[in-house]
């Protein structure tokens, strides 16, 4: 019972991005289309984004997550390998941008500065406080062995390809290789300070 209740409050965090985020970010895109003044749009971008991801955050941080030290966390092995992997894997794959990337590319020429604010600081929060941090939170709260967190990396980086839209084998497997290396980020283990 318990695992359908962690079950439904994740995909309420998940609705919460496609919905609240989403909503934010198609309304002030919408608004640049239509001729509105970068000016205006870009302040009430940032405020409502922000508040979204401090609310998400603020919502993460009411239950600890348990993450142990494990051969998937223990050093830098797994996202060193993956990347490699990724990287030999590029020069077989045909390359064939997603229209997400086709929009960003687009984005980021036509608005260099709201681009930056949604590519490169809102976006990457939402995604790792959603697809990671909540994920862990509800469905993978207690990471104590090297197949619970091998788990974890692997349905937290199919998540991230699938949310990016994309029908290419080689942005989704780009996509997946990004989302191990950012899971393995979250497994690592807290050192102690100096």
């Amino acid at each position: 019972m318990k695992l359908l209740k962690n079950l439904g409050w994740f995909l309420l965090a998940v609705l919460s991005f496609f919905f609240g985020y989403g909503l934010v970010q198609s309304m002030a895109l919408s608004a640049l289309g239509l001729g509105a003044s970068i000016f205006g749009v870009l302040p009430l971008y940032i405020a409502l984004s922000g508040a979204y991801v401090y609310g998400v955050y603020k919502w993460y941080q009411t239950e600890k997550v348990s993450i142990q030290t494990t051969a998937f966390n223990r050093s830098i092995w797994l996202p060193t390998l993956v990347l490699l992997v990724a990287i030999t894997a590029q020069f077989f794959l045909p390359d064939d941008p997603s229209a997400n990337q086709q929009i960003v590319s687009q984005l980021t020429v036509a608005q260099p500065v709201f681009g930056f604010f949604m590519v490169v600081v809102f976006a990457p929060l939402t995604e790792e406080l959603i697809f990671r941090g909540m994920l862990a939170r509800y469905l993978f709260p207690k990471q104590n062995n090297s197949k619970q967190t091998a788990l974890f990396l692997l349905v937290s980086s199919v998540l991230f390809a699938l949310i990016h839209f994309s029908r290419n084998f080689a942005t989704v497997f780009s996509l997946c290789q990004s989302g191990i290396e950012f899971g393995t980020g979250l497994c690592e283990p807290k050192r102690p300070s100096l």
